[in-house]
């Protein structure tokens, strides 16, 4: 089963002036008669290598950009594809007639977003203008450029490596499933044997990464005047691969083991191909039939409510995670799914990080006393082993836009305790810039919140101010979900 993807939109695009309308036509239709003058490509904008024609792979068409509610929207002058471009400099030219009617350079500067969730977090972005310098392109490789004639910028973003998100598949939509591989200017596959997917959905995505975002204020929402974020994902189906929010999850409908590869070709860009070779393996563990929570005479709600930790599978690892503010005195605590007695967890847990197994029916833990303390509970064996670990580091926010203006180095919350009615309040007041931040539990990012204030969504997309200041942060926990505010002080 293979996929292709083509651009056949028309478009009308405004620079300094010119007015310039192109259509871009499928790769066969692309180069115009061989024979005759001029430089032999179809009309519209094109990145190349600074003092050569132009290449008909290099042209950059329509697409489409992401929109409120997970949709997608179209953004007039907004331009991209996927190029293989070797070290060097470059300009992007726009093609009129078979004569270059405009070239376009700018300033370079690279821009570091932790969102990935991986170790591909920069990319670079031009300032444009006609008749600007040609931009150095340092690394050789496969990007993804896009033009905006809004904003007056282009994006290169270089392409390392594809993975596979969903519920379909073996890490479902917490972590990616890599295809390890490589590419050249002729193009080149990235390709895993032996994955396991089962009947539900997946998408397919590049660098960990969903999307790049450029709007002016994250805060602010979807307006083309407040930016835009373009899309590094496809979805759709087998057989009709399409970019971001354009298409759907693709649907896996038989359960199997598979050899999944991704070709790219200059010409004919990217294609996907899923072999079943074999039977996936009979699943012996939901994780859905343990909804862990923390229950006990030490927590908010005593013996009468759980405080609910999340889920979150990295590769063979099954784990829970949460905050849990503790009172003071002799009191105890357990671990229970579902919120009945059937299966649960106890033992010895000491509060300074040591990994410790748990015993299913265990007797009650000692409280560690007073204070917030990060709970991890994992099994790395399908529930045959339950080991825990504690320590009192409670939620903290880190990034570059935090007080410690670092991705290195947590600012704690400090807690307020809980109410009658069992909500936990975290707060914290401190500067703030306007680069991006998340919140995180235990100096760990197994439990990170971000995406919106309310309600924080665990592993949410980073968060971030559009004015700079100092502001009073308020997060607070119900026992089930989380939530946040923030104050200009």
């Amino acid at each position: 089963m293979k996929m292709k993807l083509f651009s056949k939109l028309t478009w009308a695009l405004v620079l300094g002036g010119l007015v310039v309308l192109s259509s871009c036509k499928k790769d066969d239709d692309i180069v115009i008669d061989p024979g005759s003058g001029g430089i032999n490509v179809s009309n519209g904008l094109y990145i190349t290598a600074a003092g050569e024609d132009p290449s008909s792979v290099a042209l950059l068409s329509a697409e489409s950009v992401e929109d409120d509610g997970f949709t997608s929207q179209s953004r007039s002058g907004f331009v991209a594809n996927y190029v293989y471009l070797e070290a060097g400099d470059y300009q992007v030219v726009q093609v009129t007639d078979k004569e270059v009617t405009a070239t376009i350079g700018g300033t370079m500067e690279t821009v570091t977003d932790m969102g990935s969730g991986c170790d591909y977090n920069e990319y670079f972005v031009v300032t444009t203008d006609v008749d600007g310098p040609a931009f150095a392109v340092a690394e050789s490789g496969l990007y993804k450029v896009t033009h905006d004639q809004m904003k007056n910028e282009l994006i290169l973003y270089q392409i390392e490596q594809p993975g596979l998100i969903g519920d379909a598949t073996p890490l479902g939509w917490s972590a990616d499933t890599p295809l390890p591989g490589s590419v050249d200017k002729d193009g080149g596959e990235w390709k895993a044997e032996g994955v396991i997917l089962r009947n539900g959905q997946w998408k397919l995505r590049f660098n960990c990464r969903w999307n790049i975002d450029r709007r002016v204020d994250p805060n602010a929402g979807f307006d083309p005047s407040n930016g835009y974020m373009l899309f590094t994902n496809f979805g759709g189906a087998v057989d009709d691969l399409l970019t971001g929010n354009d298409g759907a999850n693709i649907a896996q409908a038989e359960d199997g083991e598979y050899t999944v590869t991704v070709t790219w070709e200059p010409r004919n860009g990217f294609a996907l191909d899923v072999e079943r070779t074999g039977d996936a393996p009979e699943i012996t563990f939901d994780p859905n039939d343990y909804k862990f929570g923390i229950i006990g005479s030490a927590t908010a709600k005593g013996w009468d409510e759980d405080r609910n930790m999340l889920y979150k599978k990295e590769g063979e690892v099954h784990g829970w995670y949460g905050v849990v503010h503790f009172i003071d005195g002799g009191n105890e605590f357990k671990f229970r799914t579902n919120d009945l007695w059937d299966f649960n967890l106890g033992g010895t847990l000491a509060a300074d990080g040591t990994p410790t197994v748990l015993e299913v029916n265990g007797g009650n833990i000692a409280s560690p006393g007073e204070g917030d303390y990060y709970i991890a509970l994992e099994t790395e064996d399908e529930g045959m082993t339950w080991t825990a670990t504690m320590t009192d580091l409670g939620w903290s926010v880190i990034g570059a836009g935090s007080p410690s203006g670092t991705w290195d180095t947590d600012t704690p919350l400090q807690t307020l305790g809980f109410d009658m009615d069992g909500i936990t309040t975290f707060t914290l007041t401190g500067d703030f810039s306007t680069e991006e931040w998340k919140f995180r539990a235990g100096g760990d990012w197994k439990l990170n919140l971000g995406d919106n204030l309310s309600p924080l969504i665990q592993d949410g997309s980073n968060l971030s101010f559009s004015e700079a200041g100092t502001y009073k942060i308020t997060m607070q926990f119900n026992g089930a979900d989380y939530t946040a505010t923030a104050e200009k002080q």
